[in-house]
């Protein structure tokens, strides 16, 4: 497989629509569910998601409604998009190729909020919205973790991976897209590809947040640029991501028990309306039951 990946729609739609204009072909709708009434607003171009969003492993693959199953022989140059929490549970048997996109922390806590709000519109009730809150990582916090566990996973599988940025690709589609085409071996339309990619489609531009410390969003903004002139991460900078990650860890942890006890105990009416909306490839923040993300 070609694992599109990042932190939940970090970019990863971009990739996924610069692989369908390519030609690849693709694991995934464009808008499943019914993301097409609920959230065609935030991306009018297309989600191109499936529950192997969560990773392909033994909770979703099989699917757990349909017992559609991907053998990794049979996904070989299929384009698949997989959030970070997702890749580091994939079996390495079907990570061929993986594409990660990392965009700057400010511009996804802002474009996850706004994404927040229009899934919310679409809730049956004040109660679900308000459960919907409390189920939810700090945008900040889970853009650091995501990305901290992401690295500790590749240096551990090693798997080929091309870390790019999300302004790279902005800022030079043509360059990126050739080499990163080129790098996956496929036989691809470039030209298709390099025109897919709609800058005007950004909603965010360097927006400010004060999510987290200075000496934090410090940090954050040096691991970014280092992905973005493409240089790798020295051993400065790596033992100052770990030294954040220290001090971030404990409250990450806490956000995640408030969350888990969030989900173990849903008010009697919200299970009814849980259950009558069924499907899990039913919004873009469902998850599998014992996860988090």
């Amino acid at each position: 497989m070609i694992v599109v990946s990042g932190t939940r729609r970090a970019g990863t739609s971009m990739w996924m629509q610069i692989l369908v204009a390519a030609g690849l072909p693709v694991i995934g709708e464009a808008f499943p569910g019914n993301w097409e009434q609920s959230l065609r607003q935030a991306n009018p171009h297309g989600f191109h998601e499936s529950l192997l969003r969560h990773g392909v492993y033994y909770r979703t693959n099989p699917h757990p409604i349909t017992g559609e199953y991907v053998r990794a022989s049979d996904a070989r140059g299929h384009a698949v998009k997989v959030f970070l929490p997702g890749l580091v549970r994939t079996d390495a048997a079907y990570l061929d190729r993986v594409i990660v996109t990392v965009r700057p922390w400010r511009e996804y806590e802002a474009s996850l909020h706004r994404l927040h709000v229009l899934d919310e519109r679409n809730m049956r009730s004040d109660r679900r919205r308000a459960r919907a809150a409390r189920l939810r990582m700090p945008p900040a916090l889970e853009w650091w973790d995501d990305h901290i566990t992401f690295l500790r996973d590749l240096s551990v599988r090693g798997y080929a991976c091309h870390v790019q940025s999300y302004d790279g690709v902005l800022e030079d589609p043509r360059g990126v897209i050739t080499r990163t085409l080129a790098w996956l071996d496929v036989d691809a339309d470039v030209e298709a590809a390099v025109a897919a990619v709609q800058p005007q489609a950004r909603t965010q531009r360097a927006p400010e947040s004060d999510a987290v410390a200075p000496h934090v969003a410090e940090v954050f903004d040096a691991f970014y640029e280092a992905v973005h002139r493409g240089d790798g991460l020295d051993s400065a900078l790596i033992a100052r991501l770990n030294r954040i990650h220290q001090e971030l860890e404990p409250e990450i942890r806490r956000q995640r028990a408030q969350i888990a006890a969030a989900r173990a105990t849903p008010a009697p009416e919200e299970v009814e309306e849980a259950d009558a909306e069924g499907h899990p490839d039913d919004g873009p923040f469902v998850v599998l039951p014992g996860e988090w993300i």
